[in-house]
């Protein structure tokens, strides 16, 4: 398989409307700068999958906001419109690619949202230009991977997690995951922040600009596989994980925090994926 190839299975995801039409609309809502509030919640109003899937998130314990939000005005009021817009987004690209009831693949999406969990911890403490895509940019970090899992998941299957896995997927595939989601990401209009992030998140000391956006979900994906391992998660402690704790200043006492946080949220974070598919 081929670069070439790849690139051209994720231009047909929206040239041959595979793309849901709401994240379509939901898009061009995000760039307009003149969108309103109303716009916003009458579009996710007459979802009503959609809307339920944004409540359960704007009632997580992580907006400390649990079983008090009951509509979707009230989801925009707490959580500011640029937070339900990535979290809309998010939900949105998620049933592009619907689990075809494999393991690993719902593991891949349990993943991803652990780490969206994660940022949104961190941000937090961690100062980004743009913390509202925090949630966003760690759900979507790895759709590269459900990417090239849709295009031939026995060829996904023959990777292994291990730290050559990049260099599997350059030889299996043609490029990488993160390379992949990239590409993707970019093809349905995400912010450029979200690209970065989703293209540099193995290797943040890579990024051609200097974003806490991609250090903040590298460190947020590395930390899910030291509390709750799973064999298909590919976040693997490396030296810069060292060194962004030692930028951000983060104890061990802090790290630990996060940990219990995470652990009383885990029945919360699992209850959400078995429901959102």
């Amino acid at each position: 398989m081929t670069e070439l190839e790849v690139k051209r299975y994720i231009k047909n995801l929206r040239d041959l409307s595979t793309t849901p039409v709401l994240l379509g609309k939901i898009l061009s809502l995000v760039e307009d700068d003149a969108s309103s509030t109303e716009d916003l919640c009458r579009l996710i109003s007459h979802d009503q999958a959609m809307a339920q899937r944004v409540l359960k998130v704007a009632n997580s314990v992580l907006f400390a906001h649990s079983g008090e939000i009951t509509n979707i005005d009230q989801a925009i009021l707490f959580l500011g419109m640029d937070r339900i817009k990535s979290i809309t987004v998010g939900m949105s690209v998620m049933h592009i690619f619907p689990s075809p009831g494999s393991f690993k693949i719902e593991n891949l999406w349990l993943h991803s949202y652990e780490v969206a969990y994660i940022s949104s911890l961190l941000s937090e403490t961690i100062s980004v230009t743009q913390p509202q895509e925090c949630f966003l940019a760690g759900l979507l970090h790895d759709i590269g991977r459900i990417i090239l899992y849709n295009m031939d998941h026995k060829r996904f299957h023959r990777i292994e997690i291990t730290d050559t896995l990049l260099d599997q997927e350059q030889d299996l595939f043609g490029c990488t995951h993160p390379q992949a989601g990239a590409w993707f990401a970019e093809e349905i209009g995400l912010p450029y922040s979200v690209v970065m992030t989703i293209k540099y998140h193995h290797l943040p000391s890579a990024t051609p600009d200097e974003m806490h956006l991609v250090s903040l979900v590298s460190l947020a994906e590395a930390l899910t596989r030291m509390f709750r391992p799973r064999i298909e998660d590919d976040g693997i402690w490396t030296m810069e994980h060292n060194a962004i704790l030692l930028e951000f200043a983060l104890t061990q006492e802090y790290l630990n925090n996060i940990c219990r946080v995470f652990a009383q949220a885990q029945p919360e974070i699992e209850s959400f994926f078995a429901t959102s598919k």
